[in-house]
């Protein structure tokens, strides 16, 4: 358990270090005064800052996100220090302001696609397989509506009226987590005939996921150099992105619950890493610095994503918004993160049962 808590923390540790040192670096490279730099949230556990330094330095107890305190901010300056405007957050120009909104999700973005390119030039890759089956089990879902190996899905039909044409097993596998317990309707290609089912998928309590009881077709491996890994890397940064804007556009309508996760599901899947080894740590590290990236971008006011759209606003007119306008806006969005925090909780607390 000690080792488990541990590499929680270096995980979470990692992608938020990378995300604040970029707002860092952008807001020091603008002469915005930084009063804090912390790495984790609740009581302070070890600081450090020399007197000629603007900036301290700490860890703080809870490994679940992290700041930088720029003057500007509500967050209070130490020791009362005056800040002339032009040092503040608010006090630089709105394209400054602009890059040190985003220099956090960049940082990500980068770690994510150095992690990716690395892994990817060291191992190769396997390209991820045609939405074929390779083979269907005797008396499961699949073989009840009729598949058989060898056919090729063309096109899933959902209840909420969503259509999915997938064109990697890898779709075939996020649809059945999504809609899994619904059921759907499924289009195949059989030697070049085509006719439509209906699949009832069944629930693996063992492995908490729905199954079909199909096998993909094997991945073809490729060795790749220090170039050819580049698009690799950035195709498995999409992956990641497209996957994460399928699961949340149905989350909202209450779809796909089972693969929302919060800090406890994610505590579950880096205890694995005694498990699987280094290199799903490093996996890890990435595929999390990717959501926590898009996550950030997402238009709520308080997140990088919602502060960026109002800058952008008054790069527009020419003009600040509103300070009182402002404010409501910034409260909606810390009520919209606390009630979206509180539900991933409760849902991560409901898989535990």
């Amino acid at each position: 358990m000690i080792f488990n808590i541990l590499v929680f923390a270096l995980v979470m540790g990692i992608i938020v270090l990378i995300h604040e040192l970029g707002h860092l670096l952008a807001a020091k490279k603008f002469g915005v005064y930084c009063h804090e730099f912390a790495i984790g949230m609740g009581p302070v556990l070890f600081k450090l800052k020399k007197p000629e330094w603007e900036t301290t330095y700490s860890i703080r107890a809870f490994p679940l996100g992290g700041f930088v305190a720029m003057a500007g901010e509500d967050a209070p300056v130490e020791d009362n220090i005056e800040v002339p405007e032009e040092r503040t957050i608010n006090g630089i120009k709105p394209w400054k302001r602009l890059i040190v909104m985003l220099a956090g999700v960049t940082m990500n973005f980068i770690l994510a696609f150095l992690i990716f390119w690395g892994m990817s030039t060291y191992n190769g890759t396997v390209d991820m397989p045609k939405a074929e089956i390779a083979t269907v089990q005797e008396n499961s879902p699949a073989a009840e509506a009729g598949l058989q190996a060898n056919d090729k899905f063309v096109e899933f039909n959902f209840h909420d009226g969503t259509h999915l044409k997938p064109k990697t097993f890898n779709e075939v596998f996020i649809a059945l987590e999504t809609y899994g317990q619904y059921g759907f309707d499924v289009t195949v290609d059989r030697q070049g005939e085509t006719f439509t089912t209906t699949i009832h998928p069944e629930r693996d309590e063992k492995d908490e996921r729905y199954i079909m009881g199909i096998t993909a077709p094997a991945g073809k491996h490729r060795d790749l150099t220090v170039f050819s890994a580049i698009p690799v890397a950035l195709l498995e940064i999409k992956t990641v992105i497209v996957q994460f804007f399928f699961i949340i556009t149905r989350l909202f309508r209450g779809i796909g619950l089972n693969n929302v996760g919060g800090p406890i599901g994610i505590f579950e899947v880096t205890s694995q890493v005694r498990t699987y080894g280094f290199l799903f740590f490093l996996n890890l590290v990435a595929l999390l610095s990717v959501n926590l990236a898009v996550v950030n971008l997402l238009p709520i006011p308080v997140m990088d994503g919602g502060r960026a759209i109002l800058t952008l606003i008054e790069m527009i007119t020419g003009k600040p918004i509103n300070k009182k306008l402002e404010e409501v806006i910034m409260m909606i969005g810390v009520v919209l993160i606390f009630a979206l925090f509180i539900f991933i909780m409760l849902n991560d607390i409901r898989k535990l049962f």
